[in-house]
């Protein structure tokens, strides 16, 4: 099957704005954390012409023709086992989309969900397979192609199928957590720091002193470039210019934090809807097609007759996305927020009782995004520094003593050391700093000021 790729004479001249897909179906990947943004704003599975095509965070675009010699069906694969996927392969949950040729032969795979915005706070038995696939936009994309949907009656098995596969590489729609040259860095430094060190005890050259501490540091160091480089995407980009920005407004009695002020948003643009939780992980929602947003209801308590949250709803009235009133829109300037969203929104607006589930203790409980109403509010900062924090939900909460006392080997020789041993203790000396101070900072920062708790009855808007 002929299959091309967009050159970078093709990108937009910034290099940072993905060129405008303004026709639905347009599929969304799930929601990511501050350093992967960008794969929320970049990535995504369309149609284009007589193709589909199939755009990474780095703007690379990959065309897969549809007709004779190209993709001819799509055909979904349901879920093994349920616990066993969710342990082994959690991308696989709600099964997996595959386009094949005429040959059957598989030429795109796509994980259901890595493409469901709200795949993260959603049950996955609350969401089953079809309707997943609905609310990704992938059915609507597959109707859009012209092609077949056809279900399988055999469940999905990854190894399997690898196992079966002969010829062409097939091309998976997955996002990846860290870029790959993050691994293989930090593989490096690690057998760098064990193969140096061996040959520091076996009486080998004293430059391999410092070969041993050098090569650790690459193991923290690869994780500054990722944050830095993540940091820097988020401060120049220019995705949320023209954006109708909603920010919280809560309640004077409600006890909030400056990082819930300052982080939590709901921007609207053109084509999307874009909602940025407490601890700054995005997910966007489309606004137009089948999948997308086409009513707002507010849900209101029995007994008091007030609002108690906002549900973004679906084509068939799924909710999408849940905003605490009480945080959102309650406060001093609450009632023009609310009416800048449903102006910017444009969405028919209604009012639901809101029916408590029997033993409940708070209105969220029961609710299919109870989660995401939990993340939509001020978080409390213990659970706030564990959600954002890079040690713990990136790359192990064990990782930071590890490295300590490895580097405590070779730490001795920049006080009492010469020649290479000097050098070796400086550069253990920069890993224990470049692991320790961003710590040490963070926590303070965060229990002086940001994810200290405050009351709101001083105005806050």
């Amino acid at each position: 099957m002929a299959e091309t790729s967009r050159t970078t004479a093709d990108r937009p001249v910034d290099g940072r704005t993905p060129p405008e897909t303004t026709e639905e179906p347009v599929v969304r990947p799930v929601a990511m954390p501050p350093h992967n943004t960008h794969v929320v704003r970049r990535a995504r599975l369309f149609a284009e012409s007589h193709d589909l095509v199939l755009r990474d965070a780095r703007l690379r675009e990959r065309r897969f023709p549809v007709g004779e010699d190209g993709i001819r069906r799509a055909v979904h694969f349901p879920p093994g086992d349920l616990w066993e996927t969710v342990r082994r392969s959690p991308g696989d949950r709600w099964g997996v989309l595959v386009f094949q040729g005429a040959d059957g032969s598989e030429l795109v795979r796509v994980p259901l969900a890595a493409w469901l915005p709200e795949a993260e706070l959603a049950g996955v038995l609350e969401l089953s397979p079809a309707q997943c696939l609905r609310r990704t936009g992938l059915e609507a994309l597959v109707t859009h192609l012209g092609i077949p949907l056809e279900a399988s009656a055999a469940p999905w098995d990854r190894a399997a199928r690898d196992g079966e596969r002969r010829g062409r590489p097939v091309a998976r729609a997955e996002h990846r957590g860290l870029p790959r040259w993050h691994s293989w860095v930090r593989a490096l430094g690690m057998l760098g720091w064990i193969v140096a060190l061996v040959a520091v005890l076996a009486g080998g050259p004293s430059w391999a002193r410092t070969v041993a501490a050098g090569a650790l540091f690459l193991v923290p160091g690869a994780d500054v470039v990722v944050r830095v480089t993540g940091w820097w995407r988020r401060r120049w980009s220019v995705d949320f210019v023209g954006a109708v920005s909603v920010e919280p407004s809560p309640a004077a009695e409600e006890v909030v934090t400056e990082r819930f002020l300052r982080t939590a948003a709901v921007r609207v643009l053109p084509e999307d809807i874009v909602l940025t939780n407490t601890v700054g992980e995005e997910r966007r929602l489309a606004r137009r097609g089948d999948h997308g947003v086409t009513q707002l209801s507010r849900l209101i308590a029995p007994e008091s007759g007030r609002p108690i949250a906002v549900e973004f709803r679906g084509g068939e009235g799924e909710a999408r996305a849940l905003l605490p009133w009480s945080h959102w829109f309650a406060g001093p300037q609450g009632d023009d927020r609310w009416k800048d969203l449903v102006r910017a929104l444009g969405v028919p607006v209604s009012d639901e009782r809101h029916g408590w589930t029997e033993g409940a203790k708070h209105w969220s409980e029961g609710h299919v995004l109870a989660e995401d109403a939990r993340c939509m509010a001020p978080m409390g900062g213990a659970e706030a520094r564990r959600r954002a924090g890079w040690y713990g939900t990136v790359v192990g909460r064990n990782e930071p003593l590890a490295l300590v006392l490895l580097s405590a080997v070779l730490l001795p020789g920049a006080f009492r050391g010469t020649g290479a041993a000097v050098a070796a203790g400086i550069l253990s000396g920069l890993t224990v700093g470049v692991v320790l101070v961003p710590q040490l900072c963070r926590a303070l920062f965060s229990r002086v000021w940001f994810d200290r708790a405050t009351g709101e009855g001083r105005g806050y808007g």
